[in-house]
């Protein structure tokens, strides 16, 4: 928790302590259906359950409050497009694929989406159900006519619902003696009766209609300063709000988001729900960092909460005062909820690679653990692949395919081959995936969700049209790694014959530990920035850009290759079951994870580091779900000389290309002590696969992963 915090007042520092203790969460309640309704169409008694659900809820209001009306679905109706309560199929394939590797190649993920929060903004709830009314006078089909129809449905019953929450909050008004609140419990109730009926004409309006759709979709927000800055500029210049009250809004909804998650979860203190941008190119090729950008960071800095995270998405035309500020809330943040992002790389890969117009591509976010998403569509991808895999078939399965060859260029048309087979098959697992999620109907997200009522479309059934696939690859520096060492050892200095490289991987080392201390010590491994082991691992995304180049899965999206791992220790899961591999892995070692270095193998410092990773990828086709974790030395960050030197470094990496980046600066002393006394470092925080959380909340392989990575001391 925050040593030390700013409350703006005692009513914030009242609703921390009610969200901290679990207070605020949103307990869904129970409700009893007609059974009769069994004999109604699907969309029918669906929608019409759902709708009896809504409205049998009851609104979590404190008398501090200025906001409400958010819910939690249950398993008794089909929920929101992210949590999944209710979606039958979700849950069916997920009990046989989520966390359970098929061919040690692909398992099932999760998958985030963000609203289109501003389309709500700018129509209001029933600018929405006109909509819904033009598109049912458009479409013949009777399924699809259902479909509408119950959507519609939904979306009245959210007027109604924030009707009673209206009346709620007048109820409360009545029986509170604190003349403030009772105010604002009053104006609360007034404003419920508006919005988001109505288009919001104003900042609080428009952040209290906000939480209200959160629960269509309790996921990310987007990118919130660039739709609320309308509102925030207008009410400045017209007096009817202050800077301090503004934060006071926004210090509100993020509280209200760290609600949504109750406190008996483990993700509860995990920063990766609820992970939105601000910053970034808008659509007019301006950089979109504004005030109310760093008055969003300033806000969520005051707060010991860990849910929501932001990323600063940085451009060529980001002031350095930007940078910097952004960088130095990240410094002074314990609970480490601030990453970084590189906009010209993603753009070039989604107007080049995706052909997305340049105004749709500049509307990215990013979700969950460093997820790309765009607004209002479900992320594509939905699968964890093993692509250390077609590595250890080539050296354990098919060693006789690879023996004799003569030079590299054959190893790595053979690797190849093996690879896109690999992929060619993972592939098909994330449609199967999709193709049985898709069977369920949503109709609480299809409001906020593009293509939903053009094409009367469940978001579960890829309505949208501007969003990409991202299956997260695991082990990848593992085949880079493995790539060099049989250049380097086998053809250019010919310290050993691919058959005796074979041997000893085969033999998981055992009798060759000689040669495996000799490939450690003088390994020309990835992130060292040399000519060979940048050539190979360009070579390689070039290889994946080959193949993903032109291809889309089901829905039609764009593949886009990922690295991270979210939640869950697919690094280990895959390893355990995976070979030795030329890199010196052993048998049943974890595959590493995200695009990066770590034990020691980064010899020649972060600068080396940095450029490496910026060079690795010029297509940009690694711009999916990817993570850069670096681990540095902390005088590097907190001297403020140091601190200046390493944000200038971290700039000019972006300018060269990286992705993404996310810090952690503990030392390695530390983090081992923490691992043998536990209750000794409940606060120390790290950052770990596009989230954080508590070092001694995670469990052993992700505590390992931390520990082998590199402190950068340059």
């Amino acid at each position: 928790m925050l040593e030390r915090v700013y409350f703006m007042n005692k009513r914030i520092e009242k609703l921390t302590e009610l969200t901290l203790g679990g207070k605020m969460y949103a307990q869904p309640k129970k409700t009893e259906f007609d059974r009769k309704d069994i004999f109604l169409s699907r969309e029918q008694m669906e929608s019409k359950r759902l709708c009896e659900f809504i409205m049998n809820q009851e609104p979590v209001l404190y008398e501090c409050s200025k906001m409400t009306g958010f819910f939690n679905c249950d398993e008794s109706v089909v929920g929101d497009i992210f949590r999944r309560m209710g979606n039958k199929n979700f849950n069916l394939v997920a009990n046989d694929f989520y966390l359970k590797p098929i061919y040690n190649l692909s398992t099932f993920e999760w998958q985030h989406a963000t609203a289109d929060y501003e389309k709500v903004l700018k129509k209001g709830l029933s600018g929405i159900i006109e909509e819904i009314n033009s598109s049912l006078t458009e479409h013949t089909d009777n399924k699809e006519k259902e479909f509408l129809r119950a959507v519609r449905n939904v979306v009245l019953t959210l007027i109604s619902w924030a009707h009673k929450c209206s009346e709620k909050a007048a109820e409360a008004a009545e029986s509170t003696e604190n003349g403030e609140y009772k105010q604002n419990l009053i104006t609360l109730s007034e404003t419920l009766k508006r919005v988001p009926e109505k288009a919001p004409s104003s900042f609080y309006e428009a952040v209290l209609t906000i939480y209200i759709c959160f629960a269509a979709d309790p996921d990310s927000l987007g990118t919130l300063d660039r739709y609320l800055q309308p509102f925030y500029d207008n009410d400045l210049k017209n007096g009817t709000l202050t800077r301090e009250e503004a934060k006071e809004y926004l210090q509100e909804l993020f509280l209200m988001l760290q609600a949504a998650t109750p406190i008996t979860s483990a993700w509860f203190t995990r920063g990766g729900e609820s992970h939105f941008c601000i910053g970034g190119y808008l659509p007019d090729g301006s950089d979109g960092f504004t005030g109310l950008s760093g008055l969003i960071l300033e806000s969520l800095l005051e707060l010991p909460t860990w849910i929501p995270q932001v990323t600063l998405r940085w451009t060529a035309k980001t002031p350095k005062e930007a940078f910097r500020f952004a960088l130095d809330c990240e410094r002074k943040d314990p609970n480490k909820r601030i990453a970084f992002q590189n906009d010209e790389k993603r753009i070039k890969c989604y107007t080049e690679i995706c052909k997305f117009p340049f105004k749709e591509a500049v509307r990215y976010t990013t979700v969950g653990c460093n997820e790309p998403a765009f607004p209002g569509v479900v992320t594509g991808g939905n699968s964890a692949v093993n692509i250390a895999r077609s590595t250890e078939t080539l050296f354990h399965k098919k060693s006789n395919e690879i023996i004799h060859l003569k030079s590299f260029e054959e190893y790595y048309k053979g690797f190849s081959k093996e690879l896109f087979s690999d992929l060619t098959i993972a592939c098909e697992y994330d449609d199967k995936y999709n193709s049985v999620k898709a069977r369920d109907i949503n109709y609480l997200s299809a409001p906020f969700f593009h293509g939903c009522i053009e094409k009367a479309k469940s978001p579960t059934q890829g309505s949208g049209d501007i969003t990409i696939a991202s299956p997260q690859y695991v082990g990848i520096a593992n085949v880079i790694d493995s790539l060099i060492i049989v250049k380097q050892f086998v053809y250019d200095e010919k310290i050993v014959t691919m058959q005796e490289l074979i041997a000893a991987v085969q033999a998981n080392w055992s009798g060759f530990e000689n040669l495996r201390t000799l490939i450690i010590k003088k390994g020309d491994f990835f992130g060292n920035d040399t000519e060979r082991s940048n050539s190979i691992a360009q070579r390689f995304y070039q290889s994946l850009y080959e193949f993903f180049k032109d291809k889309t899965n089901l829905f039609g999206y764009h593949w886009l290759v990922g690295d991270l791992i979210g939640y869950n220790p697919h690094h280990q899961w895959f390893g355990e079951n995976t070979a030795a591999t030329p890199d010196g892995r052993y048998t049943g070692d974890a595959l590493k994870f995200g695009l990066g270095q770590s034990e020691g193998k980064d010899r020649n410092g972060l600068t080396a580091l940095l450029n490496s990773i910026a060079r690795v990828d010029p297509n940009a086709i690694g711009c999916g779900s990817t993570v850069t974790n670096i681990m540095l030395d902390e005088q590097l960050i907190k001297n403020d000389t140091n601190f200046n030197k390493t944000a200038d470094l971290l700039e000019t990496y972006f300018k060269n290309g990286g992705v993404h980046f996310q810090l952690t600066y503990v030392s390695r002393e530390d983090l081992l002590n923490a691992k043998k006394a536990p209750e000794k470092y409940k606060n120390l925080r790290v950052r770990v696969s596009g989230f954080s959380d508590y070092f001694v909340n995670l469990n052993e392989p992700l505590q390992d992963d931390i520990i082998r990575r590199t402190i950068q001391k340059e």
